[in-house]
């Protein structure tokens, strides 16, 4: 059940790796449930998929996620470079005229996430649905990853890109909940402090998301803000505030998977130590924890993390009861790529 909850990323791009035969025996060992790729893993289309391959065959029950960040622009881990095709950032597609219908936005996303199905990917850690309330932020204004400051665009947007990938059985993950678009500040760098810059209508994108059934699950960042954090300076992905918020029927009312913004980012890396991190992380109401692996490039990282948890656990600092609620609801996402019914309801 702990391993369910564990999302890593791993150094190698060869079955010949030692990252790579590691992060596998993993998989097959339960120690982990899925994995995150990122530039250094990948490749051309054909080393792509056999790699893949390779990391599906350890042939762990159920399936582990295969994931990756492909928003389009400059967050495209599959790119040109490596023999990919290039996707428009969101800040394009929400301006270009040519996507203001629905059909046309979810033609583009049916190509992407087509792409990733080929490839051998199940989940893809986006739409971002943050709201570009302050566009010179370095994070994502700044990045064009925002389809824009209208909720209503955003909202639209997003929704061709989640139906998009669920016609090809892939997860989507709306992110970074409860809104990273207004910040000041890059949260792989530092705690961003949105107290004073934050807005409610950040909160739009995921209510009608979520009442429409378009949320599998939920990326929460490592933002601060008084109402989502349970106390000063931490932020709401280790706050049960902000897991609150996401789950009660009077603000966004939804089910599925709360998962973590990367646990290696420099908002909550030089402050917290493992144990607390997966500690604090899984008793707010976080289901799975993504570690990138791209500060250590450990081999044996999931095996650390999964051994954190346990301890807690075992100490008593996280009680089995927890484990159980996370390991229920992977289990539900799980079964339902299985069966091809992402559209199912929760």
């Amino acid at each position: 059940m702990i391993g369910q909850m564990i999302m890593v990323g791993f150094p190698g791009a060869d079955e010949k790796d030692a990252g790579v035969i590691a992060v596998r025996r993993q998989l097959a060992d339960g120690v982990i449930g899925g994995v995150v790729l990122f530039p250094d893993n990948i490749g051309s289309p054909e080393q792509l998929k056999s790699l893949i391959a390779y990391l599906r065959n350890a042939r762990s029950t159920p399936a582990p996620f295969i994931a990756v960040d492909q928003e389009g622009g400059k967050v495209q881990r599959l790119a040109r470079r490596n023999g990919h095709r290039h996707f428009p950032s969101a800040r394009s597609v929400g301006r270009n005229p040519a996507y203001a219908s629905p059909e046309a936005a979810k033609r583009l996303y049916a190509e992407l996430a087509a792409e990733l199905a080929e490839a051998g990917f199940n989940m893809n850690l986006g739409p971002v649905v943050d709201l570009n309330l302050n566009p010179s932020n370095p994070v994502i204004g700044a990045r064009d990853r925002s389809f824009g400051a209208d909720p209503n665009i955003v909202t639209a947007l997003a929704t061709a890109f989640i139906k998009a990938h669920r016609a090809a059985n892939i997860v989507t993950v709306a992110k970074h909940f409860p809104g990273h678009g207004s910040s000041v500040a890059d949260s792989h760098k530092a705690l961003a402090d949105i107290s004073e810059t934050w807005r409610a209508v950040e909160l739009v994108p995921y209510q009608r998301l979520a009442k429409d059934g378009l949320l599998d699950a939920v990326m929460v960042g490592h933002l601060y803000h008084p109402r989502f954090s349970d106390r000063e300076m931490l932020p709401a992905s280790l706050s049960a505030k902000a897991m609150r918020a996401l789950r009660e029927k009077s603000w966004i009312n939804f089910g599925g998977i709360v998962i973590s913004d990367d646990m290696e980012m420099g908002a909550v890396r030089d402050d917290f130590t493992m144990d607390d991190l997966v500690t604090k992380a899984i008793n707010a109401g976080t289901d799975l924890l993504v570690f990138s692996n791209q500060q250590s490039h450990d081999s044996e990282l999931g095996t650390h993390v999964h051994a954190a948890i346990a301890r807690a656990v075992c100490e008593g600092r996280v009680s089995r009861s927890r484990i159980e609620q996370a390991y229920g609801r992977i289990m539900l996402l799980k079964r339902r790529l299985q069966q091809k019914d992402l559209a199912g309801k929760w």
